[in-house]
């Protein structure tokens, strides 16, 4: 009966193992201004929207070969791994075990003396060790495990983000700097013909030295802005190569080395903060959080006694022959119990020291979400901003090219002079190279509030819940 009674006492502290000391955990709510659109959706391949197959090939070469990626994507598959070894530690451990041995004893031996004696020993069995999870130690280490997994996805979630987004920004500045090249290019042309036209012009002695001499000025200075643009592109040319982990001469060889800026995108209204809480950088934080709150429960655990099961079973002889025989059966099965008694302050400490992390996580978690939303804001804004400045811009374009019209009219009619063209020239120069460059500051702008939301939104969806 007795027997039963200690059999039935295990078996119930067995099932009753795995009660956690984890505090509850309150993920604090950082106060941002609400949206009235609440359901969106990530789009993971939010590239694509611009629409440009060179681009996505581009996209597609960096997340193939990045070194970054590689790194991070064996950092998952690691902390995969560790969460796969606490879940193991929480089952017993059955081990086989065979041994022979062949013994003489010391004449010389208080307990065999002048009776010394040869015999042999062999064995052959099983061992079995379970630790009892009473406390929730071992669950809540593979708690922790876990949150650091989904944290370490989140990581290379956030880089792979940063890299399209970088991609992209390069691509961008290299098709504004090819087109502002090609501007500069059909521009140095007419330049070029208009003073060779005025070189005639002036051995005849129709025009003076001076507007001579300002049309040559004019066509060595677009010269030297498409030498200047032609370094920054060249610049442009290996950055975008380094991210793509290829040298700028492999780069051009496989890829067309000719980009255009695509088409900007509409940006649906209504663009909401919540869609912020699908940010790589917030969900790993807030796992992070969730980590740390269980390791407080791994450190209390300590705390408490360690509950353990151990048992053999197999067979002993010193005979070989017999080993297999019944008579030579053995076995063996009990509980141990370790009492933590006085430990000066280590559990404490322990204790104290993951319940700081877990007020550092708090802390780390409330500052992704206030750095999110600023980062979405400061996106949509510039946004905006943009969009308006390419609006005025393009018209500014259209009025010049009107005032280039009318020069050219009045001076082929005689009632201008050459300055005047030459002025309304510059304009439209000028005024074409800033439309090209705030389309691309536009562009990225767009991008940014891509990455800014986390991959930006499905539009499909959106349309749909609307």
């Amino acid at each position: 009966m007795t027997r039963s009674l200690t059999l039935l006492s295990f078996v119930t502290i067995l099932f009753l193992g795995g009660c956690s000391l984890k505090p509850d955990l309150n993920v604090p709510i950082v106060e941002t201004p609400q949206s009235s659109q609440e359901a969106l959706h990530v789009n993971k391949e939010w590239w694509k929207a611009f629409n440009d197959a060179k681009l996505n090939a581009l996209v597609d070469e960096a997340l193939l070969s990045s070194d970054d990626l590689k790194l991070s994507a064996l950092k998952v598959l690691k902390a995969r791994q560790t969460y796969g070894l606490s879940v193991d530690n929480e089952f017993p451990t059955l081990s086989a075990n065979a041994g022979g041995t062949r013994q003489k004893t010391s004449n010389e031996a208080f307990s065999t003396k002048n009776k010394s004696a040869t015999y042999s020993d062999y064995s052959l069995g099983l061992g079995l060790a379970y630790e009892i999870d009473f406390w929730g130690r071992l669950s809540s280490q593979s708690e922790s495990n876990w949150s650091l997994y989904l944290s370490t996805q989140a990581s290379r979630e956030t880089l792979r983000n940063s890299l399209i987004h970088d991609v992209i920004s390069a691509y961008f500045n290299l098709a504004s700097l090819q087109a502002r090249m090609a501007v500069l290019e059909k521009t140095a042309q007419a330049y070029k013909e208009s003073y060779e036209f005025r070189a005639k012009q002036q051995k005849v002695g129709t025009i003076s030295d001076v507007l001579a001499n300002q049309a040559l000025a004019q066509y060595n200075n677009i010269q030297a802005s498409k030498n200047s643009l032609m370094e920054s592109y060249k610049l442009q040319q290996s950055a975008l190569a380094i991210l793509l982990g290829k040298s700028p001469q492999a780069l051009f060889e496989t890829q067309n080395a000719e980009a255009s800026l695509p088409s900007t995108l509409n940006i649906p209204q209504g663009i909401p903060s919540s869609i912020m809480e699908n940010r790589p950088d917030i969900k790993e934080a807030l796992e992070n959080l969730k980590s740390k709150n269980a390791l407080i429960g791994v450190e209390k655990a300590a705390y408490f006694p360690t509950f353990s099961l151990t048992g053999s079973y197999g067979q002993q002889s010193d005979d070989l022959g017999n080993i297999l025989k019944s008579t030579a059966n053995r076995w063996s099965f009990g509980p141990s119990l370790s009492v933590p008694i006085f430990d000066f302050g280590r559990i404490k400490q322990r204790v104290s020291i993951s319940e700081t992390d877990l007020q550092s996580s708090l802390v780390s978690y409330e500052q992704s979400v206030k750095k999110a939303y600023k980062e979405v804001h400061d996106a949509l804004a510039k946004e905006n901003l943009a969009k308006s400045r390419l609006a005025f811009q393009e018209e500014e374009l259209k009025a010049y090219q009107k005032v280039l019209d009318l020069s050219e009219k009045r001076f082929n009619q005689g009632v201008a002079n050459q300055l005047e063209v030459l002025d309304a020239q510059k304009g439209v120069l000028s005024s074409t190279l800033n439309v090209i460059a705030t389309k691309q500051v536009l562009l990225t702008d767009q991008a940014e509030l891509f990455k800014a939301l986390g991959g930006g939104w499905n539009e499909k969806k959106l349309l749909t819940e609307k």
